[in-house]
């Protein structure tokens, strides 16, 4: 077959029975028929766009996974700038796509853990304990997110150095109080728990402040309204946003993943420059680096995409996208790329990587001559663009993780002004 035969070209192996599959479907468009006239018939004609939306069926398939998570997969990437060389990934039906989001959600531990929060928050002592219980059980074996950059450059620098576990703990019990505050009320946690809960999960904000007013609430009794019970509902998000709204939440997504991809990679040794830096430090000031930092892990992911879509239909984390895009166009009207070598005698991508590739060697020269008790000396042993091989100052911070998909309810909870009071307006103005 003549599709099978161009997608074999492109890399992409599918069968004939996928193909009728996709088209049983409605995801994958019959080919064109064009009459020759004269009695002479029909033919068929395979147009581009076909072959497209094929490749990009046949790169995301797995043989047992259910056809939505390809679907949403598509759907990630036909948001994506075609690559050079490639296909323009055309858009995937818009039913097919709300579908397979709605249903992502409605399974996800995420979706699963608010509901039972609900229905704790309408029933029993005992209940209510056993969320608590399932939850930290639930939290506590998920997957867990990238550490703070500076952790792990710090850990790339030198492979003996202590990681503390600590961050990681208190992280993990800010995502399950934060659970309970968005399904049960701000005051079924109190104001200590959810302020610590929040400067935990986001910091670099004034929290001390907004601690205090929180004592103050309490006192009044008014801090149930901080966060209302049930306020917080990622699956009706989702099944109100209607083809626009979710294209723009992709975009932001998108944007938010790229930084955090920037943002990580000091954390693997990528060579450092003042424009880098300044974009770590205007995200951490936000106080939503991890959240950004969780986008990277998150859009890989079909699992992942679903609650970082519902998590960029918040407004606040749509302008936090707007704001940091802004960043680097700001940046990039300097004349000067992200990628660019301070004091190198050689400019460009090419050289910026080498010198990373050569960095990384140099690391992985001193600890074989470690572990082979040998005193080599790997300074200049490795080709160099001229760069300095000082690929910037691994930093003493500390950082922890989040389980993945409860990220969106920390988002969702924290970053939205309706959900925060009357500090919504505090948050927001420091983002």
């Amino acid at each position: 077959m003549e599709l099978i035969g161009r997608l074999a070209a492109l890399d992409v192996v599918v069968s004939a029975a996928q193909l009728e599959r996709w088209r049983g479907l409605g995801l994958l468009p019959r080919h064109a028929r064009v009459w020759l006239g004269r009695g002479r018939g029909s033919v068929s004609v395979l147009a581009e766009e076909t072959v497209a939306v094929a490749a990009v069926l046949g790169r995301h398939a797995r043989s047992g996974r259910d056809v939505r998570w390809t679907v949403i997969a598509w759907y990630a990437e036909a948001g994506r700038p075609a690559l050079p060389g490639q296909l323009a990934v055309p858009e995937p039906p818009w039913p097919a796509v709300r579908e397979a989001l709605v249903w992502a959600m409605r399974r996800s531990t995420a979706q699963r853990l608010v509901e039972s929060a609900r229905t704790a928050a309408r029933g029993s002592e005992e209940e209510q304990d056993a969320f608590y219980t399932e939850a930290g059980r639930v939290v506590g074996r998920g997957h867990a997110g990238p550490a703070h950059p500076e952790v792990m450059r710090r850990i790339l620098e030198d492979p003996d150095a202590e990681l503390d576990q600590g961050e990681d703990r208190r992280r993990r019990r800010g995502a399950v109080s934060m659970v309970a505050a968005t399904a049960m009320g701000a005051g079924e946690v109190g104001g200590e728990r959810l302020v610590d809960a929040l400067a935990t999960l986001m910091p670099g904000l004034d929290w001390p402040s907004v601690a205090a007013d929180a004592r103050q609430a309490e006192e009044a009794g008014e801090f149930d309204g901080w966060i209302r019970a049930g306020d917080l509902d990622p699956l009706g998000l989702l099944q109100a946003a209607g083809p626009e709204e979710m294209a723009a939440a992709r975009h932001a997504a998108a944007v938010l993943a790229g930084i955090g991809g920037l943002y990580l990679m000091h954390g693997l040794g990528m060579p450092d420059n003042p424009a880098l830096a300044r974009l770590r430090a205007v995200l951490e000031e936000s106080g939503l680096s991890l959240i950004v930092a969780q986008m990277v892990p998150m859009m890989i992911n079909p699992s992942g995409i679903v609650h970082a879509l519902t998590m960029c239909l918040a407004p606040e984390i749509a302008a936090l996208a707007g704001w940091l895009e802004s960043v680097l166009a700001e940046q990039a009207g300097t004349g000067q790329g992200l990628l660019r070598l301070p004091g190198a005698k050689e400019e460009g991508p090419e050289a910026f990587m080498q010198a990373w590739i050569g960095h990384l060697h140099q690391l992985a020269d001193r600890a074989r001559a470690r572990r082979t008790g040998t005193a080599e000396d790997t300074d200049g042993t490795r080709p160099s663009t001229g760069a300095l091989s000082d690929t910037g100052r691994a930093g003493s911070s500390t950082d922890g993780t989040d389980p993945v998909e409860l990220i969106h309810v920390v988002g969702g909870g924290t970053g939205v002004r309706g959900e925060l009071g009357p500090h919504g307006d505090q948050v927001g103005a420091q983002v």
